[in-house]
């Protein structure tokens, strides 16, 4: 409505200014050498009006010719695009119905389509060349597509998996650790550069990668600190020869993170016993074994003590002394009594122990017992017998794989990331490490 009233009020101004210069008409004269020429104003300002209106036709034309000749470019365009990304769904149908002649054949008609819309193209090529297994030329499109802002997470997503199907684990992070700062909350990414960082033992980065995925919710605090916590462990283990002090502080926060897990309590008291600090080491065994006694636990003490030759059987008994009725502590007590060939002192500490069934443990020290006091070749092997259909002690577990082992390890003899756990084995046959 204001246009037509704009337009209105200006045809109305002209009308007025032509009105005004007809009745108001003069002549207009000029010499040009010898000559001169004079005309009324009306043919002058006439001939004006009607030059500016063949300038306005000739305009008119040009921009109607011009727009006519973009909107069928525009058309054609649009209509490669449709067929374009016709053949792109055909390609990605196929690829689901896993067709992969179908598939290749597609990605070929749409590349002739879309030849100006790289990013379907180059997702396309990508799953068409997963397909043909041409590795080299799918590394290219992924390089490609880290040129490009839109396609930039999903080249580095492709090149970390090429890298790690290759097993190249140094390459595999690189990709996967400028992705993480791209989208840190790209679903497994987190778990997966874990993998990575454990098999590359780049355990500083573990330490920056989890504080960066614990900025961004992307997972808990307790896994957080379990992360942190192996991160320091491992830090701890590798400055142990060079650096015992160091090594002391790491294994410090370790504990801090992670408490009384008899793994780091291991490590702890082989830094002291390489320090030679032996007073410290069975003030500590003590303060341990009262906080948290395990069978776990149990193991860590025995095998120290015995490779550092501190199995005195005083020490022993000041280690259990504040709970001495625990099941494990007694366990302890019979394990250094029969190595000790303190028969009386295994005796009466392993009643008490046993149930209907005991364990393989019980029944392999009840074995040592008879033969070591009496003797008692008989005994022994009638134990030995019922050890073989007895329980097993706990091992550490792969929860992925279920394969055991004896120690602890951050990323287990299977190949998992902090996939131990302290448990029976479910099979009695299963394989059990001697080593």
């Amino acid at each position: 409505m204001l246009r037509l009233a704009f337009f209105i009020i200006q045809f109305l101004l002209i009308l007025a200014l032509v009105a005004l210069l007809v009745s108001n008409s003069f002549i207009i004269s000029f010499d040009i050498g010898d000559y001169k020429y004079s005309f009324s104003s009306n043919i002058f300002f006439g001939s004006l009006l009607g030059l500016l209106f063949i300038l306005y036709i000739i305009q008119y034309l040009y921009f109607k010719a011009k727009f006519s000749f973009h909107k069928y470019i525009l058309i054609n365009k649009f209509k490669k695009l449709e067929k374009g990304y016709s053949f792109f769904v055909d390609a990605m149908i196929a690829i689901a119905n896993k067709d992969n002649k179908k598939a290749i054949s597609s990605n070929k008609k749409m590349l002739t389509y879309l030849k100006d819309d790289p990013t379907l193209s180059l997702l396309l090529q990508a799953e068409v060349l997963k397909i043909e297994k041409k590795f080299d030329q799918l590394s290219t499109i992924y390089e490609e597509m880290i040129k490009r802002k839109n396609t930039e997470t999903l080249g580095y997503r492709g090149l970390m998996e090429q890298n790690l199907n290759q097993q190249d684990f140094h390459h595999a992070f690189i990709y996967g650790e400028k992705l993480f700062f791209l989208n840190p909350k790209i679903e497994k990414l987190y778990d997966t550069l874990i993998y990575v960082i454990a098999k590359t033992k780049n355990w500083n980065q573990l330490l920056l990668i989890t504080e960066k995925a614990f900025t961004h919710k992307i997972i808990e605090k307790d896994i957080a600190n379990e992360n942190k916590s192996i991160a320091y462990y491992e830090i701890a283990k590798i400055k142990m020869m060079s650096d015992a002090k160091e090594s002391m502080k790491l294994i410090h926060k370790a504990l801090s993170l992670k408490k009384n897990f008899a793994p780091y309590i291991k490590l702890y008291l082989e830094i002291l016993f390489s320090l030679n600090q032996v007073a410290q080491i069975k003030k500590l065994l003590k303060k341990y074994w009262l906080e948290s006694p395990s069978s776990i636990l149990r193991n860590v003490i025995a095998d120290l003590l015995v490779v550092n030759n501190l199995d005195d059987l005083e020490l022993i008994k000041s280690i259990v002394n504040k709970n001495i009725n625990h099941d494990e502590s007694k366990k302890l007590l019979v394990f250094f009594a029969i190595r000790l060939n303190n028969w009386e002192l295994a005796r009466s500490s392993i009643k008490g122990l046993f149930d209907t069934k005991p364990s393989r443990e019980l029944c392999l020290f009840m074995a040592d017992i008879e033969v070591g006091e009496f003797g008692d070749i008989q005994k022994s092997d009638a134990w030995k017998l019922r050890a073989k259909n007895s329980d097993l002690e706990n091992l550490w577990i792969c929860k992925i794989t279920n394969q055991p082992q004896n120690e602890w390890e951050s990323l287990s003899r299977s190949g998992y990331f902090n996939s131990l756990e302290w448990k029976q084995p479910k099979m009695l046959n299963q394989f059990i490490e001697t080593t």
